[in-house]
């Protein structure tokens, strides 16, 4: 049986930061199908990226595997991807027969740290495996239903600490409930709200579940990615990366940024 965690993060690590192109054919399917919009078409595509930024390499700070649905996702930041700036995000990868066969991704640039001195990475990153990962992935998918997709806010109070403390990474928002609810509340006065459709898939391990869907933020579509931890049935921290959608004409794949559908 394939070990999707050893499969992934080798592959990741040669192909992104020792830039080994061979790993294409070690370990990803002839079908490869990729849905990142840096990418143009499939496993050339990744030729084309890696030898375009020879100074890249993926510093991967958190690692989900989620053996039921064969998925895995990289957390972390990309030095060098850019010459101007840090991207900072999450990789998703699909596994099929021993073979990586599929992939997303949502990038932004590095903010300064937010007002409670958090960054986009930092906090625990080792996966409690002693937790209930269906559990945990079910609490999620219904944090993702009520608060995000409904936007039912003032339901965080039951689904966070009692005492409503909450640690934060997004860079606009500070620790707690309170601001995260005053946060996007403001946002919708302002018509400007965060208006999520479709969860297309969660990657859950443990005591961190990662929802991956899309929506639109004024119009404009979006795909989000919030990683959740979760301790004793509560949601207690959150990791988050909103990213435009090219609309399809100028998508730099064919297959459109979520297909695959599997919350």
């Amino acid at each position: 049986m394939t070990d999707i965690r050893e499969l992934v993060v080798t592959a990741d690590r040669e192909l992104f930061t020792e830039h080994d192109v061979t790993t294409l054919d070690r370990n990803f399917s002839p079908d490869y199908v990729e849905h990142s919009p840096l990418v143009a078409d499939g496993i050339q595509g990744l030729k084309k990226l890696v030898t375009g930024a020879p100074n890249m390499r993926h510093d991967v700070a958190r690692v989900l595997v989620d053996e039921a649905k064969g998925l895995v996702a990289l957390h972390g930041s990309y030095p060098g991807l850019d010459p101007d700036d840090l991207y900072i995000g999450f990789d998703i990868y699909r596994v099929a027969n021993g073979k990586i066969v599929e992939h997303w991704d949502g990038l932004v640039t590095e903010t300064p740290l937010n007002e409670s001195g958090h960054t986009q990475l930092d906090g625990p990153t080792e996966v409690d495996d002693s937790a209930d990962t269906e559990a945990n992935r079910a609490l999620a998918k219904e944090v993702w239903h009520t608060f995000l997709h409904s936007q039912d806010y003032h339901s965080m109070t039951k689904f966070a600490r009692p005492d409503g403390t909450f640690t934060q990474h997004s860079g606009d928002i500070a620790d707690g409930v309170k601001n995260m609810v005053e946060f996007l509340e403001k946002l919708q006065r302002d018509d400007s709200a965060l208006t999520y459709d479709t969860l297309h898939r969660t990657v859950a391990d443990g005591n961190f579940v990662l929802t991956h869907s899309e929506g639109s933020i004024g119009g404009e579509r979006h795909s989000f990615c919030e990683l959740w931890r979760i301790e004793d049935g509560h949601v207690v921290e959150l990791w988050d990366v909103i990213a435009p959608v090219l609309p399809d004409d100028e998508l730099a794949h064919r297959h459109g940024a979520f297909t695959s559908t599997q919350s």
